[in-house]
């Protein structure tokens, strides 16, 4: 028997393998090749294709798939790693320190608009209670500030 004969057996060998990749893994990793596999599985079933030319198709399908689908799937899901909340509001606002902000001991808080928050000192200089800051960011649930001049 010639290899063209095992053809078919190969390519479905192929997808189950593309397939039990995709499967163990979190990311997108063989979805790419499953199409050119099947194409070519229909290749060696319903035609007299030689062998090279449907290994070839498959390296060519799987490669266009790949790159076509990446530029598609690239252009509608950008990710924004800062997801903007209503929390921004208070960035640049002035508090009130209602707690002394000391960064060496993750000690701090100030209070604005009526709730209380964690603070950090941006230079890491202490802070005193009663003390006026401006709030520069905020990382995490923290808020970054430094003292009003």
């Amino acid at each position: 028997m010639e290899l063209s004969e095992y053809m078919p057996y190969i390519w479905a060998l192929a997808l189950v393998l593309c397939v039990a990749v995709e499967a163990a893994s979190p990311s997108l990793t063989a979805i790419w090749f499953m199409p050119a596999g099947f194409v070519c599985l229909i290749m060696s079933i319903l035609s007299d294709v030689g062998t090279a030319a449907q290994i070839a198709t498959f390296i060519v399908l799987g490669t266009l798939t790949l790159i076509l689908s990446r530029t598609a799937l690239k252009k509608y899901s950008k990710r924004n790693p800062a997801i903007p909340t209503n929390a921004d509001r208070v960035i640049g606002d002035t508090a009130i320190v209602t707690s002394k902000i000391i960064n060496d001991a993750g000690e701090g808080e100030v209070k604005i608009n009526g709730q209380l928050w964690t603070a950090r000192s941006s230079d890491g200089d202490e802070i005193e209670k009663g003390e006026k800051v401006s709030i520069l960011r905020i990382e995490g649930v923290k808020l970054i500030v430094s003292k009003l001049k």
